[in-house]
């Protein structure tokens, strides 16, 4: 299918036989995964043209992804790359392409006038999978460009997304207004004020309140966690107890969370790659996620991992007091 132009139609579809069920934990992508794809995406597609597409699983697809509009990508030029949160938003000639990675989502570019070394291999989820070696059961979506090469894109879960909106700027506003996205980091409305607002009324636990997309878009889990750790907050206080000075803390660790993970290219630990199939590495820069039982990076007092809104949580009990936080240090 990848490397040669296929002589079925545009849009096919094969419907493949169900998987079994397992629970997985919540490593879903957040910011700084998926800004670092779109960073990968926009120098190979913009102004490329999108030449065919092939479906093999339509449970990836929205139902606003029907055959018609796809059809109509065909032959379009993509003419921007850009991000919402954890949405990545293909601007083609006059339809919107917006993807969701879901938890397990990938999105590769892929060259068929490349081959890699047969010594060349990383392991993700069990398989071998780099940038060259063919796609897989997992591949639901090839995307052919007119240089000939591909983007798939690969969903063992198949909790991932694809929407095809129509291409006015209002269409888009509307459909992320839907989806009550909260302030977007590194962009002008993400200031101090706007920031402190959004703690009107709000009584949940500080953990609950960054999972919560409409409060700070594209925080999830890992990040988090992170972040509150940066503030020295416990992520079991509550948001109408914190003082002026933390939630000012707060606004700084945010970003400052987020920009370490954009700068390492993302956070691996199961199924997180770039556009050419490399891990990220910002796995190694965590201070308390995924380190329960080990000692604080900090003050050498043992992370303790429990569980908040149904999410693994990790936190220092030293740098981050249940009651309210002693003078914040120096980080």
């Amino acid at each position: 299918m990848v490397g040669q132009r296929p002589l079925e139609p545009l849009i096919q579809v094969r419907i493949l036989a169900p998987e079994p069920l397992c629970i997985l934990d919540s490593l879903m992508p957040e910011l700084p995964e998926v800004e670092t794809v779109r960073r990968g995406l926009a120098p190979c597609l913009v102004e490329r043209r999108l030449a065919s597409l092939t479906v093999t699983d339509k449970k990836v697809l929205d139902r606003s992804a029907t055959a018609a509009n796809l059809e109509a990508l065909r032959g379009q030029k993509f003419r921007s790359v850009s991000r919402r949160g954890k949405y990545l938003v293909l601007k083609l000639e006059t339809r919107y392409l917006v993807i969701h990675l879901g938890m397990t989502g990938q999105l590769t570019l892929r060259d068929p006038e490349k081959a890699d070394s047969p010594g060349f291999r990383r392991t993700i989820t069990g398989l071998e999978w780099t940038e060259q070696y063919q796609p897989d059961k997992h591949t639901h979506v090839h995307i052919e460009l007119d240089n000939g090469k591909w983007l798939l894109f690969r969903d063992t879960r198949k909790f991932g997304r694809i929407f095809v909106l129509p291409g006015a700027p209002e269409d888009l506003e509307a459909f992320f207004t839907r989806k009550r996205l909260g302030l977007e980091p590194f962009t002008p409305d993400y200031e101090l004020t706007s920031f402190l607002k959004r703690f009107r009324g709000k009584t949940l636990r500080l953990k609950s309140l960054l999972l919560n997309q409409a409060f700070v878009a594209g925080v999830g889990n890992i990040y988090a966690d992170e972040a509150l750790f940066e503030a020295g907050l416990h992520p079991a206080r509550r948001a109408s107890g914190l003082r002026r000075a933390e939630k000012e803390r707060l606004f700084k660790a945010i970003e400052l969370v987020l920009e370490r993970g954009v700068r390492f290219g993302g956070t691996t630990l199961r199924d997180f790659v770039n556009t050419e199939g490399e891990k990220g590495s910002n796995q190694e820069m965590l201070n308390v996620y995924g380190r329960g039982g080990e000692p604080c990076l900090r003050c050498g007092a043992t992370i303790v991992k429990t569980v908040i809104s149904q999410r693994g949580t990790h936190f220092c009990p030293e740098c981050q007091p249940r009651g309210r936080s002693r003078r914040h240090q120096s980080r």
